[in-house]
């Protein structure tokens, strides 16, 4: 019977979603709408909405990838939290300003915590997990806990969700269910954003699930995490910590599934930006120092990935005498605005004929998206919308009425990053329009913005044209150089700089030197501008450039066509004694156990360690779970009266690995869930 999937990925401009006939990674319909960042369900139902409804109907399993998480870190609108650190020194943290490290100043210290061996340092301070409920409730949206060794002995955590949860009815994340490391500040500050986020998702999951309903959408829900493996939605709503860098990760899924490369460097280039993965051997290297998002440090493992501003539609300025600059900016193409208010090419032809009068930034435009809802504007952010409510508007023109509109507009804004208006500018999408190579919409804007930038550096519209298209291929190869060899950049007058300017310049393009680069890996553009930017950047690096047929949609290919992934560690551990060895402890989460022999220890071990992954791949929405076991053990230089070598511990690794489960295997999977 033929099995259809639906994956969704929501870019930072477009909303993606692809019918994929799974086991053979078949796109049977696909389709684009604009990302509604104000609410991304709207964005979500407007490009399912455009799939053939006839095979809507027979989706037996959803997939997404979503920008949420990582946006709403970096843009610190996460919900309020209070972090609850059970163990932790509280003047230690104070003494190393490890509160910096956090991401929430709302921070309770509660005696308790446990050993490295999983043994309890202190009882449990429950009178200050009443108290902090009490004072708490009503002030915050979300509760994280994390124990000093929790993930050792997790114990205390327990005991606290407990309590909390049933004197507040909030959710509660604990710090030992989203990493196994023994770093315990980093820890604390994967679980607080973990916390943050949980309000959201789940006002997201919920708004996706009426969304797909209405379109007779009726499948189990999936989310894909940041190392490209998936999660049934209950269990995201849990850990939306780990939808971090989902977008990437998709894309390099995606890659894999409709290019069947094995080794490739994976560019996809967006609206917004350009993110690059490397794939060795059919798997994407991975971050295991865990992912940092905007200014967070995180212990979340996922992809690898290098990004840049630059997509296509970064918004294009005059930089001074040095030409033009491209990103990080986004802007709105001026073909797209114009399509749909043609008013914008008149005011366009007007700033033309009065440009000596003007800066080159004022050609941008503004535009309304989103009501306030609730928000309470200042007295200039009000008179914006006023003159915004008659539709688009040039920046010179709002200037004009309102001089304070002109300060407000040309830094970051609160307007602008709520998403309530738009900026619209000249963009790499409009130069494709005035060279023909992209038409889909009005290509006469793009041609009237274009001539507006030349005039302040001397340059015809072809001229401009071929600048901005230049130093998008510039732009590009740099970012692809630093992916393909991890080396930074040294500043524009350094060695390698210089090198890979040669490198651009051609065949002759010094006289005592000529440079030209070699990519062992073949390069996949994914994206739709990836076709007209990523095989020019491919040329100068001398790389093989694949562009895969549905490369347009290859993230939310990339959504639907993952694995349920899930790894669990538990830890033997030897104890050692003045009189000589004593035991061995076994650790993870669960209670602390010793053992008198380290191999019943360790066969303990294994046995717990396959038992977790099976039951967290089945959790997490895995049908026909396969586990593998690996043990590492670590021995170090014994002192003496131990002999040559000490054995110190071992760690043990289950990796669970499974098919999403679709809507027809619920009977089947009742069952074994029933078993296990």
């Amino acid at each position: 019977m033929q099995q259809l999937g639906l994956g969704i990925d929501t870019g930072g401009t477009f909303t993606d979603a692809a019918i994929v006939e799974m086991g053979v990674n078949r796109v049977l319909a696909s389709a684009k709408a604009p990302t509604t960042r104000y609410d991304l369900a709207v964005g979500i139902a407007e490009a399912v909405g455009r799939l053939p409804a006839s095979l809507l109907g027979r989706i037996g399993l959803v997939s997404l990838s979503t920008t949420l998480a990582t946006n709403s870190i970096v843009e610190g609108n996460g919900a309020p939290t209070c972090l609850v650190l059970i163990g932790y020194d509280r003047q230690l943290f104070r003494s190393y300003d490890l509160q910096r490290l956090l991401p929430t100043a709302n921070l309770e210290f509660v005696r308790g915590g446990h050993t490295t061996v999983g043994a309890e340092a202190a009882p449990l301070e429950v009178e200050a997990l009443h108290r902090i409920a009490a004072e708490q409730a009503g002030q915050v949206s979300a509760f994280a806990v994390s124990g000093f060794f929790g993930v050792r002995n997790p114990e205390h955590e327990l005991r606290a969700r407990e309590i909390l949860e049933r004197e507040t009815g909030l959710p509660v994340t604990c710090g030992h269910e989203l990493a196994s490391e023994l770093d315990s500040v980093l820890r604390a500050a994967t679980c607080a954003l973990n916390a943050s986020l949980v309000p959201l998702l789940r006002d997201l999951m919920e708004s996706l699930r009426r969304a797909l309903s209405s379109l007779g959408v009726q499948a189990p829900i999936m989310v894909v995490r940041g190392d490209g493996s998936l999660m049934r939605v209950e269990m995201a709503m849990e850990r939306p910590v780990e939808t971090i860098l989902s977008g990437p990760a998709a894309s390099v899924v995606g890659a894999q599934a409709i290019a069947g490369e094995r080794d490739m460097l994976v560019v996809d280039v967006g609206g917004t930006t350009t993110d690059l993965a490397t794939v060795r051997d059919g798997l994407p290297l991975l971050n295991r120092q865990g992912a940092t998002v905007g200014r967070w440090r995180t212990l979340v493992r996922a992809v690898e990935t290098s990004s840049s501003g630059l997509g296509g539609d970064s918004q294009v300025t005059v930089n001074g005498s040095e030409g033009v600059r491209v990103g990080p900016r986004r802007a709105v193409p001026l073909a797209f605005i114009a399509q749909q208010f043609p008013k914008v090419k008149a005011d366009l032809r007007l700033a033309l004929s009065r440009r000596d009068r003007m800066e080159p930034g004022d050609g941008v435009f503004f535009l309304p998206v989103r009501s306030l809802n609730g928000q309470r504007p200042s007295d200039v952010e009000e008179r914006i919308l006023g003159l915004l409510s008659a539709g688009p508007q040039p920046l010179w023109r709002l200037a004009e009425r309102d001089p304070w509109a002109h300060f407000y507009l040309s830094k970051p804004n609160l307007l602008e990053n709520s998403g309530i208006i738009s900026r619209a500018g000249f963009t790499p999408t409009d130069a494709l329009h005035v060279t023909g190579a992209f038409e889909a919409w009005d290509g006469e804007a793009s041609r009237l913005g274009a001539e507006f930038l030349g005039y302040w550096l001397d340059q015809n519209v072809d001229e401009l044209v071929e600048s901005v298209l230049q130093e998008v291929q510039r732009s590009l190869v740099r970012t692809m150089v630093r992916a393909l060899t991890g080396a930074p950049e040294d500043g524009p007058e350094g060695m390698n700089a210089r090198l890979l300017d040669l490198a651009l310049t051609g065949e002759r393009n010094h006289d005592n030197l000529e440079v030209r680069l070699h990519s062992r890996l073949p390069i996949v553009g994914l994206g739709a501008p990836a076709g007209h930017f990523v095989a020019p950047a491919g040329r100068v690096l001398g790389a093989t450039a694949l562009l895969p047929e549905h490369h347009a949609v290859a993230n939310a290919v990339g959504a639907i066509c993952g694995s349920v992934v899930v790894r669990e560690v538990v830890q033997v551990q030897a104890v050692y004694r003045a009189s000589g060895l004593d035991g061995y402890v076994l650790t993870g989460p669960f209670a602390a156990e010793t053992f008198p022999s380290r191999d019943e220890a360790v066969r303990e071990g294994e046995r717990r360690a396959e038992l977790l992954a099976r039951e967290g791949a089945v959790s997490a929405g895995a049908a026909d779970v396969e586990v593998r076991v690996v043990v590492e053990e670590q021995e170090g230089t014994a002192g003496p009266g131990f002999g040559d070598r000490m054995y110190l511990g071992s760690t043990i690794v289950a990796t669970a690995v499974g098919r999403p489960r679709f809507a027809e295997d619920r009977g089947r999977l009742l069952e074994e869930d029933r078993l296990w």
